[in-house]
C-alpha cells in the first residue's frame, strides 16, 4: 500500500515559460519483507549463554532444529515500510521561436526497510552490502535478524528489530538534475539563414531539428563490507580522493578502506598513509580481533579460551551513509521529415546516446574504498542512423 500527498505551486513567467515548485511525501507499508525464523543462535550468544563450545553444524543451534529454514532468508511477511521526502523545482519553455525545454532540479530523502530495486528479486542476508544502483549496481531485500542473531541475544520487538535495517534508499539518489528539449534549425525557407534558398537547398538544410535528454545525479547511498567494521567515518571530501597504480590497476581512493597503502605507487605516499595507515588497526574500516580474522576470545564454561567468530551476528555497521560517485548522460537526436506529397513522409534520424563519450566511474570495492579506472559501468558513444516512412 502507498500513501501519497502533493503541494505544487506554478507560476507563468511571461507567455512562454511556467515556473514550478512542488513537495512530494510518500509513505509505503506493507512491503515484502524477509525474517529470518529459526535461525541459528550465533556462536558468540550460544557459548555466552550455555558455557559450552558451540556446535560446528548450524541447525543444532536452532530452536527446533528438526525444522528447516523457510527459503535462503527465512519467512516472507508484509510488515515492511518507506517513506520518503521529495522537493522539485522546474522551469518549462512553451514551443516558440522553434524551442522548447524543460529542466528540473529534485532532492530526495527516501528510506525504507525494503532496498529491493524494480528489477530486483530475491533477498540477502542481514548483513548485505548495498552497493549503489542505477547503471552502476542494484539493491536488494535484506532480512531482518532474530534476537539470537544480535549480539547478547537482547529481548527486542519485532519492530524494534526492523528498525535495524531502515535506512536510505540504495534506489534513490539525493539530488538529481534532468533535462530535455527540442530546437528547430534556423535554416530553409522562412528562417533566418538560407531563406530564400531554392528547393533543392531548402530540401538538404531546411527542416532539421534537434533534440536532447540529460540526466545528473549526486551518486546513490552506500555501505561498507560488513566484514569490515568502522571505528571513524570513512568517508573523503573530493580534494581527498587520491589516485594511484595498486594492485596492476590505475584506481582513485572513494573512502578510506582496508588495504595495505605500500603497495600504491604513483601517489603522495604521506597523505595516503594519513588515510589508510600502514598499521592496520589504526584504519577507519578492518576486521576486529588480534589476527584481523573478527574472532574474538571467549571464556567457556570449563576456563578454556576459544577464538569465536562474531560475523553471524548483526553488524554494528552503519548502513548507506555515504554517496558513491556523481553520474551524468547526454542523448543527442538530429532528425528530419521529407513529405512525398500530402500523405507520404521519410524521417530520417541519427540518434546519438552518451554523445560526448566520457565515462563514469564504478562504484568503490566495499572493501578498500578504491574504484577501478580502468573500465567504466556506462557504454561508450552509440550511434544510430534510421530511416522510417510514414503514410
Amino acid at each position: 500500500k502507498a500513501q501519497e500527498w502533493t503541494f505544487t505551486v506554478e507560476r507563468e513567467m511571461g507567455h512562454d515559460f511556467l515556473l514550478k515548485a512542488s513537495y512530494t511525501g510518500n509513505h509505503g507499508s506493507d512491503l515484502q519483507q524477509h525474517w529470518d525464523f529459526n535461525a541459528p543462535t550465533s556462536r558468540f550468544n550460544y557459548q555466552a549463554q550455555t558455557g559450552l563450545q558451540a556446535p560446528s553444524l548450524s541447525y543444532l543451534r536452532q530452536v527446533n532444529p528438526n525444522w528447516a529454514l523457510t527459503g535462503s532468508y527465512g519467512i516472507l511477511e508484509h510488515n515492511g515500510y518507506s517513506n520518503s521526502n521529495s522537493f522539485q523545482i522546474g522551469v518549462d519553455k512553451r514551443f516558440s521561436a522553434g524551442l522548447q525545454f524543460q529542466a528540473f532540479y529534485v532532492y530526495t530523502h527516501a528510506m525504507t526497510t525494503n532496498d529491493a530495486g524494480g528489477s530486483t528479486s530475491g533477498g540477502g542476508g542481514f548483513n548485505t552490502t548495498s552497493t549503489g544502483s542505477g547503471s552502476q549496481g542494484g539493491g536488494t531485500s535484506v532480512s531482518v535478524p532474530a534476537n539470537n542473531e544480535i549480539l547478547g541475544d537482547p529481548s527486542l520487538s519485532a519492530s524494534q528489530r526492523l528498525r535495524f535495517i531502515y535506512t536510505n534508499s540504495s534506489q534513490v539518489p539525493p539530488q538529481r538534475i534532468t533535462w530535455n528539449g527540442i530546437y528547430e534549425l534556423p535554416f530553409g525557407k522562412g528562417k533566418k539563414f538560407l531563406g530564400n534558398s531554392n528547393w533543392v537547398a531548402n530540401t538538404l538544410a531546411g527542416g532539421w531539428q534537434i533534440a536532447w535528454i540529460g540526466t545528473w545525479d549526486n551518486g546513490y547511498w552506500m555501505g561498507v563490507n560488513s566484514g569490515d567494521y568502522i571505528f571513524s567515518n570513512p568517508a573523503l571530501s573530493g580534494d581527498q580522493r587520491l589516485k594511484m597504480t595498486i594492485f596492476g590497476q590505475n584506481q582513485m581512493l572513494w573512502f578510506a578502506g582496508d588495504f595495505d597503502p605500500t603497495q600504491a605507487t604513483n601517489v603522495d605516499q604521506a597523505k595516503l598513509t594519513s588515510l589508510v595507515p600502514v598499521d592496520r588497526g589504526q584504519r577507519r574500516i578492518h576486521p576486529i580481533g588480534g589476527n584481523f580474522d573478527n574472532r574474538v576470545p571467549q571464556t567457556l564454561a570449563n576456563g578454556t579460551v576459544v577464538q569465536t567468530t562474531i560475523t553471524d551476528n548483526l553488524s554494528s555497521n552503519s548502513r548507506n551513509f555515504f554517496l558513491g560517485p556523481w553520474a551524468w548522460d547526454q542523448d543527442v537526436s538530429l532528425f528530419k521529415y521529407f513529405s512525398f506529397g500530402e500523405r507520404v513522409r521519410l524521417r530520417m534520424s541519427g540518434d546519438f546516446f552518451n554523445v560526448f563519450n566520457h565515462p563514469l566511474l564504478n562504484n568503490p570495492n566495499p572493501t578498500t574504498g578504491l574504484i577501478n579506472l580502468s573500465s567504466q559501468p556506462n557504454s561508450p558513444r552509440i550511434i544510430q542512423i534510421g530511416a522510417r516512412v510514414e503514410f
